[in-house]
């Protein structure tokens, strides 16, 4: 009888152990909102880097809103949570991202206090760019999302040339290159343009919408 409850309180040692274990271990993030003079809005991860791009799954957000004029909001495919306004709060958010952009902003403060995240694999935008013959300059579409782009440029002039610039993104043809290339790029929110660095007529704009 000894040596049965022996055997059986090692058989239970041994696998309820390893079945708790395999229980996961959701990945930690750390979101704070600043003070009610401090117009800082952050998300970090374990490692304390700035979160730029996550793998699908289920998180934990830290989340320590410090402020009453101030809040925090994320929000993305399958998720839209925020903390109070008017209250200074210490909570704990169990999410599932999935693939897609997503956005944390204060809401009173949106233009000011924002930022931003892609999680797993997110379409690929693509343009048709071209400069010439002659004077004539395009570029479509005029607006996107941020994430990776391929912008396929048709340079058909020996005198003008196609030129784009904006955030992280600095890229043009020769002038005397006439042919085909195409460009992989990764957009962020903002302002770009497009323009014939010979020609100040032969120009545009490309806007790149914020997540949300």
């Amino acid at each position: 009888m000894t040596t049965r409850i022996a055997l059986s309180a090692v058989l239970l040692s041994l696998f309820v152990p390893s079945s708790v274990a395999a229980q996961a271990v959701n990945p930690r993030l750390t979101a704070v909102v600043g003070t009610n003079d401090a117009f800082v809005i952050g998300l970090r991860d374990a490692s304390g880097n700035q979160v730029t791009r996550l793998d699908p799954g289920t998180y934990d957000i830290a989340v320590s809103d410090r402020s009453q004029m101030h809040n925090f909001r994320l929000k993305g495919p399958g998720v839209n949570n925020a903390t109070s306004v008017e209250n200074a709060e210490e909570v704990t958010w169990t999410v599932t991202l999935a693939d897609g952009r997503y956005s944390f902003v204060c809401d009173p403060h949106a233009s000011q206090m924002r930022g931003y995240f892609t999680v797993g694999t997110i379409p690929t935008t693509t343009f048709a760019a071209g400069v010439g013959p002659g004077r004539k300059i395009a570029f479509n579409p005029k607006a996107a999302d941020v994430g990776p782009a391929r912008i396929t440029v048709n340079d058909r002039s020996r005198t003008e040339n196609f030129h784009l610039t904006g955030p992280g993104v600095n890229r043009k043809t020769g002038v005397p290159f006439r042919g085909r290339v195409t460009w992989s790029v990764n957009l962020q929110p903002g302002r770009y343009t497009y323009r014939s660095d010979k020609n100040k007529k032969l120009r545009g704009a490309l806007t790149v919408r914020f997540p949300g």
